[in-house]
C-alpha cells in the first residue's frame, strides 16, 4: 500500500467536502456539504473521484490505494 500525504493538496480546505482524483493528485470540486460535492461531481460525470471531509489537519486520516 501506498502512502498519500493529503496536506499539501487539499491546505486551502479546512472545513466542508472536498472531491479529489482517485490518484489523489487533483481537486475535482469542494463544498459545504457532502450532498453539494456529489450533485457537483455527478454534473462532471465523473467516476474516478473520491470524497474526502475537509479539515485543518490531516494527521491520522487513512486512505489506501488499490
Amino acid at each position: 500500500m501506498q502512502i498519500v500525504n493529503l496536506s499539501k493538496l487539499l491546505k486551502n480546505f479546512s472545513s466542508g467536502w472536498v472531491a479529489i482524483t482517485s490518484d489523489y493528485k487533483k481537486v475535482v470540486t469542494s463544498g459545504k456539504t457532502l450532498k453539494e460535492v456529489t450533485e457537483k461531481v455527478k454534473k462532471q460525470n465523473r467516476d474516478d473521484i473520491v470524497l474526502i471531509p475537509a479539515a485543518k489537519n490531516y494527521r491520522g486520516f487513512i486512505t489506501s490505494t488499490s
